[in-house]
């Protein structure tokens, strides 16, 4: 019996080793994930600002339609300005 003690022993390490890369994958992962998250989000966030720029440079060359006037409000609520 000793000799099954001791491979249930070096089993259950090497269950951990597996659990332990297992868990540092799954962080990698969340990392990745996050960045892309951040990612996007940050060049959506960077084209509503431009396509505001856009909008409120052509109200200096004159008046907007009314749909164009819902959308800079639309615009403004997006980016919390």
């Amino acid at each position: 019996m000793p000799k099954q003690a001791k491979l249930d022993h070096k089993y259950g390490e090497k269950l951990a080793k597996i659990r332990q890369a297992n868990a540092q994958r799954h962080a990698g992962y969340e990392n990745a994930v996050k960045l892309r998250q951040n990612i996007v989000r940050f060049q959506r966030n960077a084209t509503y600002d431009m396509e505001l720029q856009r909008l409120r440079g052509a109200t200096a060359q004159g008046h907007l339609a009314a749909h164009a006037n819902k959308r800079v409000a639309a615009l403004k609520n997006m980016l919390g300005k």
